[in-house]
């Protein structure tokens, strides 16, 4: 009788590096939101810890603004998880996440400048600094 394969098990890390390099690869084709909304779709088992970055990647990327909000409700669910997890890859990798600064102009948008001032706030919670000072001080000015 043949031996059975254990299925091969990625760690958080590896599961990232793949969400990440396929995203950046279907971004080269404009089809960036696409490939993380598949992902989100097709992934039962995914570590909560990369949802956070799946649903950033997906607000700070889809066009449809219903589908950015919603993904940035859901990525600020999964942000603790993030923190805790894999803390030192999120400092590196926040930067480049464009989440925050689509979430702030959205509301911003649509003149919901507390929610907005809010995000401000997040943002630089998380370490992401002088530019949301910035726009926080210029939110503070509408209210």
């Amino acid at each position: 009788m043949a031996k059975r394969l254990e299925p091969i098990r990625k760690s958080t890390e590896d599961r990232l590096d793949d969400l990440l390099s396929g995203f950046r690869e279907a971004s080269l084709r404009n089809e960036g939101a696409k490939y993380v909304g598949r992902a989100i779709d097709s992934s039962d088992s995914m570590p909560n810890a990369v949802k956070f970055f799946a649903y950033a990647l997906l607000a700070g990327e889809s066009p449809d603004e219903d589908v950015a909000l919603d993904a940035l409700g859901k990525a600020e669910g999964y942000i603790a998880v993030a923190r805790e997890e894999m803390g030192r890859r999120l400092t590196k990798e926040l930067p480049e996440l464009r989440f925050l600064e689509r979430g702030i102009a959205l509301r911003s948008d649509r003149a919901e400048f507390e929610e907005a001032v809010r995000l401000c706030d997040l943002a630089l919670d998380l370490g992401l600094g002088l530019p949301y000072e910035r726009r926080k001080a210029s939110l503070l000015r509408m209210l």
